[in-house]
């Protein structure tokens, strides 16, 4: 019995000693950046944490919606209050789901790149987003980053097991996980639902199974969230917060450039005027104001918007930015400096590197291999998405890190830079 248990062990262990290797390192990395940079005691909470935080009491404590931050954020944060916890639980709540994310994105990477590079390598390129210091500093606020990076790298995954089995639950459950990242975040509504309809013929000829539960569910959140929004602040939508966003910074800027003045994220006067409106006027002045300034000042308005993207391509991580000497150590300042200029040519690396391999694999692989060509839009949606806004460092595109290693790693396989693994040589 106890040699069977120890066989039964080290069956397991040498299956998924990658995996666990793979939390190994990234606990240690995560530990030693924490001592270094003293994370763990940093006190600043941002904005959007506090309208996280807000969202998850609406939803567990009064029931109701939040006005800019869907349902399913909300109820992830807001877990530990089932169970009577403090607002200083949901933060500590937060950095475990956080770092359970940030984890699984990695182990899922390796799956993937494991069916096409040997398992030695594709541990190597598994390894490469633990050491993306934006998202490493990331774990420790409540924000959505690492879970909507799961998320996706998640429906990556899966619509990878859909193209290698046929089997349509995994596209239903990929494609669940794409419509419901958009009540994660507001921004991802219009991928999922280009992604949705890229499988619509798939869809339809399977609407009857009974794994198209998994596309109905999300539907139906998505309905939830939209209807109780409709009844709580007067409108069909999933969020205020893309109106608000595009007018205080995009058409904010360009309404700056226009009359020569410097665009200031702080002291906006058009975005102290919109934050005084109802809801369902901020979204109707948003909107109109958009409307005007395409038709009047649409050169300023592309000048706002490119000048957005080089920003956040060349920003550092506004998190490290930010961190406190709390313990008054000597060499705190050179750690912090080295940490943050990182964060700035890691933008800048992979941010160049995700738009030169999005183009590849886009002109390449849409009559190929299309996870490939998913991939690489995913990443240029969000790259182009990001001139919307400004001020917030990489934390648009670190977003986008992880599948710019995805995309690198099948680049070198395919061109024989590195060693295929044994099921693509027996292919």
């Amino acid at each position: 019995m106890f040699t069977k248990k120890t066989n039964n062990l080290t069956s397991f262990l040498k299956k998924y000693r990658y995996h666990l290797l793979l939390i190994v390192v990234g606990l240690c990395w995560l530990e030693i950046l924490n001592l270094v940079l003293q994370l763990d005691q940093q006190m600043l909470i941002y904005p959007d944490s506090d309208n996280y935080l807000e969202s998850a009491q609406k939803m567990y404590l009064k029931f109701t919606g939040h006005y800019y931050r869907p349902m399913v954020m909300a109820f992830i944060t807001g877990i530990p209050y089932l169970f009577d916890s403090s607002d200083a639980g949901i933060f500590q709540w937060s950095l475990w789901v956080n770092i359970f994310c940030w984890l699984g994105t990695s182990i899922l990477l390796f799956q993937i790149v494991k069916s096409f590079v040997n398992e030695k390598i594709a541990f190597g390129f598994a390894v490469l987003p633990f050491f993306i210091f934006g998202n490493v500093v990331l774990n420790f606020h409540l924000l959505t980053e690492n879970i909507f990076v799961f998320f996706i790298m998640l429906a990556f995954y899966l619509l990878f097991q859909y193209y290698k089995t046929g089997k349509f639950w995994y596209l239903s459950l990929s494609l669940s996980l794409f419509l419901s990242s958009m009540l994660v975040k507001p921004g991802a509504k219009f991928l999922a639902i280009i992604v949705t309809l890229f499988f619509i013929k798939e869809i339809f000829r399977n609407y009857k199974s009974k794994s198209m539960i998994f596309i109905y569910g999300s539907l139906m959140m998505i309905a939830i969230q939209v209807v109780g929004m409709k009844a709580q602040y007067g409108d069909f939508t999933i969020s205020y917060i893309d109106g608000v966003t595009y007018h205080n910074y995009l058409f904010s800027k360009a309404e700056c450039l226009k009359n020569g003045k410097e665009y200031s994220q702080i002291n906006n006067p058009r975005a102290k005027y919109l934050f005084g409106l109802d809801f369902t006027d901020q979204k109707k002045v948003a909107l109109e104001d958009a409307k005007q300034q395409v038709k009047n000042n649409f050169p300023n308005v592309v000048r706002a918007y490119f000048d957005n993207l080089l920003e956040n391509f060349k920003s550092g991580n506004a998190c490290v930015y930010d961190i406190v000497n709390h313990e008054h150590r000597s060499n705190f300042s050179f750690w912090k400096s080295m940490v943050f200029d990182a964060t700035k040519w890691q933008n800048r690396l992979f941010t160049v590197l995700g738009v030169l391999l999005s183009i590849y694999f886009a002109l390449k692989y849409y009559n190929r291999e299309k996870l490939y060509f998913l991939v690489a839009f995913f990443i240029g949606y969000i790259i182009l998405l990001s001139g919307i806004s400004s001020g917030q460092g990489d934390r648009f595109h670190l977003v986008t890190f992880p599948f710019a290693i995805l995309l690198l790693a099948k680049f070198l396989s395919d061109i024989n830079w590195v060693k295929p693994s044994s099921e693509r040589l027996q292919k």
